[in-house]
């Protein structure tokens, strides 16, 4: 099992996607607001694609379990020069049994198709064991063509749900897989670039 003093460091700071320059961090309890300011922003697609009808947020009773820690795991990403501006979430919502995750996965338009999804389900993946998850799983549209892009190229196994939908079942990685992507998440981290805002001592970005 992962060490807990290598797993602390991969799951409580900010890691950086560095094609976008785009930073996540775990979601905090009092971030409903711009979560569902997020989902303003968003096409009535993207939204139908994350939840596969019509949904334009999320409850408090919703978020609240999302960032409980215990049962779901939620992180939220955004620019650096726009720390309160989200531009993506997502979740991973652990199961009644415990042994599997459902992934949730909402990018704001002008950011999806930039390779950012798939970073965040790989990170995803990388802490699902968090949870107690053996694996994760999800319900995607057959048209979804991005997110089925991506879990096919993570190894996933597709299978028809019925209807327009597909099953998807993605296993976890090995232990070394997730520390090595640990170790790429902390050196990403710790790149400087332009528009860099420095963290806090508390492992958070600054309020502005």
């Amino acid at each position: 099992m992962l060490h807990s003093e290598n797993a602390s460091s991969a799951v409580d700071e900010e890691f950086l996607h560095g094609p976008t320059g785009m930073l996540t961090r775990p979601a905090a309890a009092d971030e409903l607001a711009a979560v569902n300011d997020l989902h303003s922003q968003c096409s009535q697609g993207s939204l139908y694609r994350r939840y596969l009808g019509t949904r334009t947020g999320l409850t408090p009773g919703e978020w609240q379990h999302m960032t409980n820690g215990g049962t779901a795991l939620t992180w939220v990403t955004y620019s650096p020069a726009s720390p309160e501006r989200l531009i993506a979430v997502l979740q991973l919502v652990g199961s009644a049994g415990g042994d599997s995750a459902d992934l949730g996965l909402l990018i704001e338009d002008p950011w999806q198709n930039r390779r950012l999804g798939t970073a965040l389900v790989r990170h995803a993946r990388t802490q699902a064991h968090r949870i107690g998850a053996t694996a994760i799983t999800g319900t995607v549209d057959r048209r979804n063509t991005a997110m089925l892009r991506i879990l096919k190229g993570l190894g996933a196994s597709l299978s028809f749900g019925g209807g327009s939908v597909i099953d998807a079942v993605l296993a976890l990685p090995a232990i070394d897989d997730r520390l090595a992507f640990a170790r790429l998440e902390r050196h990403e981290r710790h790149e400087r670039h332009p528009g860099w805002v420095e963290m806090t001592s508390a492992g958070r970005l600054p309020r502005r």
